[in-house]
């Protein structure tokens, strides 16, 4: 397979999680009430609306209400507006902006019912599938190597051990060698092991070393 037939795959492939998803928020929309959901922060209830502008070809419109709005939609999300019964709305947005008691949500189309005492639902954590969509259109020469690795259409090259002046004087053996390959790499290079082999000390040296600022979030399974 050609770099380009796959990295079309793995596109068509995003947008079929993105389906899936679209269609696991609508089956949660006929199973709970407005309220829960709300509860769940996928959704806003009672809301006015507002046009405050133009942008392109969709008109922005301001929600709000006097009650604190806590929900998990946020901007770039795609969502539905409705009068109480989302699955039986095709008024779909995408969220521009959002504040304690307000939400703009950008639509092609604005029925005059769409201003008055409605509510809005999130239907897609759009910006993640547009994120992933985007990286694969702009893939990096390393990145499009890596793709190449896997179709094998080319060979990895190996990396090579070089020396190095430790920022930290207590990496143990193991460590110094995965941060010595990691800076012989050409490409990339993978680090793992099992918890408490210091995989963030690693990565904390490598950046360490090249001036980069890191902040280290170990328990969050987030480690730059």
């Amino acid at each position: 397979m050609k770099l380009e037939d796959y990295i079309e795959h793995l596109k068509k492939l995003v947008e079929l999680e993105r389906k899936a998803e679209i269609e696991a928020m609508r089956e949660e929309m006929r199973r709970l009430r407005g309220q829960e959901r709300e509860r769940l922060g996928r959704a806003i209830l009672g809301l006015n609306g507002k046009i405050i502008g133009e942008e392109f070809k969709y008109k922005l419109v301001k929600y709000g209400r006097k009650k604190e709005i806590k929900t998990e939609i946020g901007v770039g999300d795609l969502v539905v507006v409705s009068k109480g019964n989302p699955l039986k709305s095709d008024l779909v947005g995408t969220v521009t902006e959002k504040g304690r008691h307000y939400i703009v949500v950008a639509l092609e189309n604005v029925p005059p019912w769409a201003l008055k005492d409605v509510r809005i639902d999130l239907y897609a954590n759009d910006v993640t599938f547009r994120r992933q969509i985007e990286n694969l259109e702009n893939l990096s020469e390393s990145g499009k190597r890596a793709l190449k690795y896997i179709l094998k259409l080319e060979e990895p090259r190996e990396s090579r051990a070089v020396e190095f002046k430790p920022q930290d004087e207590n990496l143990n053996e193991s460590q110094g060698r995965a941060v010595s390959l990691s800076l012989g790499s050409e490409d990339f290079f993978l680090i793992h092991g099992p918890f408490g082999t210091g995989k963030p000390v690693i990565s904390e040296e490598l950046c360490s070393g090249c001036g980069i600022c890191v902040k280290m979030c170990p328990f969050g399974a987030i480690t730059i």
